[in-house]
């Protein structure tokens, strides 16, 4: 690639809506660049900024759109009438040093990049709770393979593409910002983000759109979370986008609905049929096992402390004792030969499970009753998914943990930010007879799609109502916990079952999820010009 020079190649672009305060220090500071044109795209302004700009001799160039256009989309407007080989895209409240953009630019001028993001790795790694897009950026970058890029995206300027890379998505896809970063990075376009400018403090605040608590979403970010989940929309063409299943055995769910299966089933114990501790309802714990031998028998005595009405254990693909041990301690046992891989036992569990309340955990490693007794009291006091809290990761890990940052993001794409990390991948958790009328028993073989679609129903129920430390406890398994590149096949998996929930719930509700409004005005990307010179 040739060396450009700024004169001839540099097309600046800002999008302007009312920023009078700051629009000619933003210009001045363009102009010392010396570009071929800075096109500013004024819409909607009712200050004095169109004023202010009309005052600038070339390369200035105006354009005025009396509506307007929301976030980004000005962008596109510019985009489609640069005529350099290089497009630069600043916003308009506040001032980029000239010094800190030759820097910036400098790779995309030289013919190193055709793509130059903003390098947010400080941010990435600060030693703070992230906000909820910063964990989003970082999800998506996961999904598309590009993790290299940690949370950078061009949802911050600056940003700078060359004519080329805006030409092979199409300028219109500017509009839908992770769209077209999504597009743009993932061509094989080589991307550049090693110089830092720092720009959050320098955002102006707008209150309406940008107050945030821990509990809800505010208006600035369930439009962003609506654009991540748009740019998926687009891009996944399988409900994993390609994500290792980890070995389900999904066949056997099909067999038992079509009656062509019928697992071995010895009923255990009854002990309990009516308790008042659940206000008259009955609880099965659920408990699929697979050569648990060793930690069976405590697993299901604290289960048995919580007064149950059964015990059942699924075990599959076992070679040792652990179905004859579950049976001396009373358990119903579901016996299946095949190993069923993860979450697959826990279904079928629940398919022949008779309580009104479902309490989930597994067979490897022990939890206290008084640890699991709030999962199950929940339920019985009308809440119909009780969850695991464990919020505390939050401030635990700086980045966060893959693991951590999708089930963040995958409460907040259902517009529950409250559950914060709570998902139905962790153990333990209780469900309703209710909810698992409305979901399925089959749907529990993926748990975030089961997710999903509780937290999809007005009428349900979802809440964390107790922190137990499970991952203190699990096992660990070399051959599921570790690789030697890339991502361990656990981890892998998980990534799977996020982006089938992701997956399911755009397929029940829009491109952008539950955030359809996005704000944005696309009727003018063929712009009324008002002055254009």
């Amino acid at each position: 690639m040739k060396k450009l020079s700024f004169e001839d190649s540099l097309s600046i672009v800002i999008p302007v809506y009312n920023e009078a305060a700051t629009i000619e220090n933003v210009l001045l500071s363009c102009i010392s660049l010396r570009p071929k044109e800075v096109i500013v795209v004024a819409n909607g302004c009712t200050d004095e900024t169109v004023d202010i700009v009309k005052k600038f001799p070339a390369p200035i160039k105006l354009i005025t759109v009396e509506k307007q256009l929301g976030n980004d989309v000005g962008r596109a407007v510019g985009a489609k009438e640069a005529t350099g080989e290089v497009l630069l895209f600043l916003d308009a409240d506040f001032v980029i040093s000239k010094d800190e953009l030759l820097l910036f630019l400098q790779p995309i001028m030289n013919g190193e990049a055709d793509v130059v993001l903003n390098d947010f790795t400080k941010l990435f790694y600060e030693k703070k709770r992230p906000h909820s897009i910063t964990v989003w950026r970082q999800i998506v970058n996961t999904i598309i393979g590009k993790s290299n890029l940690g949370i950078d995206s061009i949802l911050s300027v600056p940003h700078a593409f060359t004519k080329k890379a805006v030409n092979s998505i199409g300028w219109e896809n500017l509009a839908h910002p992770i769209l077209s970063h999504i597009l743009l990075v993932s061509n094989p376009a080589l991307v550049i983000h090693r110089y830092p400018i720092e720009v959050i403090s320098k955002n102006r605040f707008r209150p309406s759109e940008h107050q945030v608590n821990f509990d809800h979403l505010s208006k600035s970010e369930k439009r962003m979370i609506g654009d991540h989940l748009y740019g998926l929309a687009h891009i996944l063409q399988e409900p994993r986008g390609g994500f290792s299943d980890g070995g389900r055995n999904r066949a056997t769910i099909e067999e038992i609905k079509q009656t062509n299966f019928s697992p071995k089933i010895t009923t255990g114990w009854k002990t309990i049929d009516k308790t008042l501790i659940y206000g008259g309802k009955t609880l099965s714990v659920i408990i699929p096992a697979q050569n648990e031998a060793k930690t069976i028998q405590s697993v299901i005595q604290q289960a048995r402390k919580i007064e149950p009405l059964e015990i059942i254990v699924v075990v599959n693909g076992s070679s040792d004792h652990t179905a004859e041990v579950a049976k001396a301690y009373g358990a119903t046992t579901i016996e299946i030969n095949e190993r069923l891989g993860n979450d697959v036992g826990r279904s079928i569990g629940a398919k022949y499970a008779k309580g009104d309340i479902l309490l989930f955990i597994d067979g490897d490693f022990l939890i206290p009753a008084n640890d699991l007794f709030p999962f199950a009291k929940a339920i019985a006091n009308g809440v119909d998914l009780s969850l695991n809290d464990l919020n505390h990761y939050l401030d635990l890990r700086f980045p966060l943990n893959i693991v951590t940052a999708l089930k963040y993001a995958v409460n907040l794409a259902h517009d529950s930010k409250g559950l914060g990390v709570s998902s139905m991948i962790a153990v333990p958790h209780g469900l309703s007879r209710k909810a698992l009328n409305i979901i399925g028993w089959d749907s529990l073989v993926s748990p975030v799609v089961a997710q999903s679609k509780v937290l999809l129903e007005n009428n349900l129920i979802a809440k964390t109502v107790h922190r137990v430390e499970v991952d203190k406890l699990n096992k660990i398994r070399p051959e599921e916990h570790f690789a030697k590149r890339g991502f361990a096949p656990a981890v892998e998996r998980i990534i799977g079952d996020h982006v089938e929930g992701l997956y399911y719930l755009l397929s029940k509700t829009s491109k952008r999820g539950l955030f359809q409004n996005d704000h944005r005005y696309f009727g003018c990307l063929t712009p009324k010009k008002d002055i254009l010179r």
